[in-house]
């Protein structure tokens, strides 16, 4: 007998099938002492009908001369649809060589039960399958059938060839999406179950599983052109265009033309690949029906979601910026010129029905919090997404639960006044749009090792994984500018303000606390539209901004120091920034478990905490305005400046005490806003409550300038004057009078003296503050003699007593720098306030 290796073609399968029949009912039925104890077999000869189990003792002779062995090989006949038998299977059980298949239409299978074209067929990928269906149906109207190959085309082939003449059904389980991908436009049905089907059939019959809720019959012919991850169909239908047209598939997005003589439209001429699965989803516009784009969704290779609404001006410019952004975000895209310009037809054609509303803005827009990927809050009517050139790969991730993040690290550090202080800084940037207050930071202050960027990381993991959301000030202030706009109505940690070049941290601070990025232009001259935002960022460092513009030659201006607080990051117990030891029995143990902890869990809190926000956005305004309110009258004695910082602190404590009252924290009622109050104090210790700080630097800078120079350029003026004994005066300043003590300044070289400060201000204040003679309102000058001036010359008379001003710190509560707030019940206890003199009221600090 001469028989072919499956490689053969189908002309040499129908030559060595002539007298099959005979050849094969020449065997005799094997019997069970010839099956040598094989599993599979003894399931075989127990459930197949006679005479189909053939024993083969000789081996085969290929038409190349080539022997097969046979020994312990079974030969299952194959039927055609009338009956014949049209060839076999030579198969060996338990075996890693490929079957041997003579059958004239090439798509072989192992058959159980009788091949009767008005049974149902139930095909299998594999033997042990097929043979426990078939012992739990004993059925005379269905007909297992097996492919004999490893291969999963072969199955898809073989199923092909059955399906033409019987109904056929696939079992697989909800999770074999790759089946229904692999058999997508064949005619046959799957059986989609939560469970292997032999599994099920252990306990209901199939009539029964067919029956069953959590059954789907799918009509595989339907699932061609739909990718296995979308809900909705109707969204990939195919797009005709020119001659052909895109085909969405599980593997890819194609470009397809067909055979014309072909109305089935299953034989194509070619198929050339576009990208890997891209929907389009949504056409997106603003309100005022501009800047249209698309909003569209891919997998990478992780099958990690991505969600990009892209603006369709970037297909009028150069592809590649679009494409670029897809690729970097997972989408794998055709290196074939031609074929990559599909993608662009594709993108801007698509036959989309549906419609979204875009905005440019990250945060709040109404009642719905726009995140990158997706719009929380939304009351189902309109689809919000957020639209930039730009694609965002969201640092929002999750890890662990909720219940994990509160339980095992939010509230145990429910004391710690740094740490809670830190948390609820991160719920704070969210109440800014609803309290209509702008930005601003906190700084912790410390040396190293002292648990600064600890702090900011347990912050961080309210949003996503530490290492991802934490940002540096190792940027330039355009890369913190686009930072800064994706963080809108959030909160920004920022590690190491010593990385930050010294020359730009001042305005990068305003930049930051103001809320509006730079004026650009378009290539045409017009005007671009500036970013802007609101957020909460917190900071740190182990020197002062004030010291740290200083290496640059610059001073620190009150309003840098205004728009970031600065706050010792040593709670003061001994412990660097603990106040107490709570989850170890050392501070660098206790360190170490935080940061650990951390790691573990993040992302749960700040995704409960919008859901929370959303629900009911007036009532959240109303809780949130009562909580400042509250926290404010603790400190009616501040001046402006001093008051415009502490309503911050009271926006941070407010966002930690609803955060509590929506189970998100574990901590009881009070115990946020004590830790913000006595982040505030130590605040306020070292600004001082007592008066405007820009005017007690501007005393300060005048102190400075005369302790600093001195007889060096004031030259002498008083009654006794010995010209021969008086030391030469050079870049003289001014004089000083030793009989009263005052100095006298050119009005010509004021200026160089006031600066950075305005000489209009500096003279209000020293005014003010009676550290001024003044006999000249109007100028705020006086008339004095001058050696060697004929009259009285007009000069800015400063009192000698400013040199023992003392304006760098007044004293906190009760005389200490710093207060302790403790807790009665579960209520804060105001903190006592000692009112000193203000100034702009005509009172001394001197």
């Amino acid at each position: 007998m001469t028989t072919t290796p499956q490689t053969a073609t189908h002309e040499k399968a129908r030559a060595s099938s002539t007298g099959f029949p005979v050849v094969i009912n020449s065997f005799d039925a094997a019997t069970r002492q010839g099956l040598a104890d094989d599993p599979t077999l003894t399931k075989l000869i127990a459930l197949l009908p006679p005479d189909s189990l053939l024993s083969i003792t000789d081996n085969l002779t290929t038409d190349d001369a080539q022997i097969v062995p046979t020994a312990g090989t079974i030969a299952l006949r194959l039927h055609d649809k009338q009956g014949d038998i049209v060839g076999a299977v030579f198969y060996t059980p338990n075996s890693k060589a490929k079957p041997i298949v003579i059958d004239p239409t090439g798509y072989g299978a192992i058959i159980i039960g009788e091949p009767n074209k008005a049974n149902e067929i139930i095909a299998f990928n594999d033997l042990d399958s097929g043979i426990d269906v078939y012992s739990y149906l004993m059925s005379s109207d269905k007909t297992i059938i097996v492919s004999p190959h490893k291969t999963k085309q072969c199955l898809k082939k073989m199923v092909q060839h059955w399906s033409s003449g019987s109904q056929v059904i696939v079992p697989m389980t909800l999770d074999n999406k790759g089946l229904i991908n692999l058999l997508a436009g064949v005619k046959a049905q799957a059986l989609v179950t939560v469970a292997h089907i032999v599994t099920m059939m252990q306990h209901d019959s199939y009539e029964a599983i067919l029956a069953d809720s959590d059954t789907q019959l799918i009509n595989l012919q339907d699932t061609a052109y739909y990718p296995e991850w979308r809900d909705d169909p109707q969204l990939n239908e195919p797009m005709i265009y020119s001659d052909g047209r895109f085909e969405l598939y599980h593997d890819g997005l194609f470009f397809v033309k067909y055979n014309d003589d072909d109305p089935a439209n299953i034989t194509f001429k070619s198929k050339a690949f576009v990208c890997s699965p891209l929907e389009v989803i949504a056409k997106t516009r603003d309100t005022s029906s501009g800047t249209w784009g698309r909003l569209l969704q891919w997998r990478d290779d992780d099958s990690v979601l991505h969600t990009w609404s892209m603006p369709l001006s970037l297909l009028q410019g150069d592809a590649r910026e679009y494409r670029r952004e897809l690729a970097s975000q997972g989408l794998n895209i055709t290196t074939n010129p031609k074929q990559r310009s599909y993608l662009d037809t594709y993108i801007q054609n698509y036959p989309i029905h549906k419609r979204a509303l875009c905005v440019d803005k990250l945060g709040w827009h109404d009642k719905q919090y726009i995140l990158p990927d997706r719009a929380i809050g939304s009351d189902g009517e309109q689809l919000i997404v957020y639209q930039s050139a730009n694609s965002i790969n969201s640092t929002l991730t999750q890890q662990g639960t909720l219940d994990q993040w509160r339980d095992k690290l939010c509230k145990p550090l429910a004391e710690q006044s740094r740490f809670v202080f830190s948390i609820a800084c991160a719920f704070a940037g969210q109440l800014l749009e609803l309290l209509e207050y702008d930005g601003g930071g906190f700084h912790l202050l410390g040396s190293s090792s002292m648990g600064k960027s600890l702090s900011l990381k347990l912050a961080a993991s309210v949003w996503g994984s530490p290492d991802r959301y934490v940002k540096t000030w190792r940027s330039t202030d355009n890369a913190l500018e686009g930072t800064a706009s994706e963080h809108n109505d959030s909160f920004l940690p920022l590690d190491e303000i010593s990385e930050c070049d010294p020359k730009i941290v001042g305005k990068t601070v305003y930049m930051l606390a103001n809320g509006q990025g730079k004026g650009r232009s378009t290539t045409t001259g017009h005007n671009r539209i500036a970013k802007t935002w609101r957020i909460i960022f917190l900071s740190n460092g182990e020197e002062s901004l004030q010291n740290f513009m200083a290496q640059a030659g610059q001073k620190t201006n009150a309003g840098i120091e205004v728009r970031v607080a600065h706050i010792d990051a040593d709670a003061g117990k001994g412990l660097k920034t603990f106040d107490s030891l709570v989850l170890a029995k050392t501070s660098e143990a206790q360190a170490d478990r935080i940061k650990e902890l951390s790691h573990a869990y993040y992302g749960s809190a700040g995704i409960a905490w919008l859901e929370h926000i959303t629900s009911d956005k007036a009532a959240t305004t109303a809780n949130a305005g009562q909580l400042v309110s509250d926290f404010m009258s603790q400190y009616s004695d501040l001046t402006a400046q001093a008051h415009r910082v502490a309503k911050r602190f009271a926006i941070v404590g407010a966002a930690g005490e609803l955060a509590t009252q929506a189970g998100i924290t574990g901590w009881q009622a009070g115990q946020a806003t004590t830790a913000v109050m006595t982040c505030l104090d130590n605040w306020l210790d070292n600004y001082g409550r007592d008066g405007e700080h820009e005017q007690r630097q501007i005393i300060e800078h005048i102190k400075a300038f005369i302790e600093q120079h001195g007889s060096s350029r004031f030259q002498p003026c008083h009654i006794h004057t010995y010209q021969d004994f008086e030391p030469k005066t050079t870049n003289r300043a001014g004089y000083h009078n030793y009989d009263t003590g005052e100095y006298y300044f050119s009005t010509s070289t004021f200026d160089e003296v006031c600066s950075p400060f305005n000489k209009s201000k500096v003279l209000q204040v020293l005014d003010e503050a009676e550290l001024l003679n003044v006999t000249e309102n109007d100028r705020k000058t006086c008339r004095v003699p001058l050696p060697f001036k004929k009259n009285r010359q007009r000069v800015y008379a400063v009192k000698g007593k400013i040199l023992s001003c003392e304006t760098t710190k007044t004293t906190g509560t009760a005389g200490t720098t710093g207060t302790t707030h403790t807790q009665q019940g579960l209520e804060p206890v105001p903190s006592v306030k000692t009112p000193l003199g203000q100034l702009g009221q005509n009172s001394s600090i001197c």
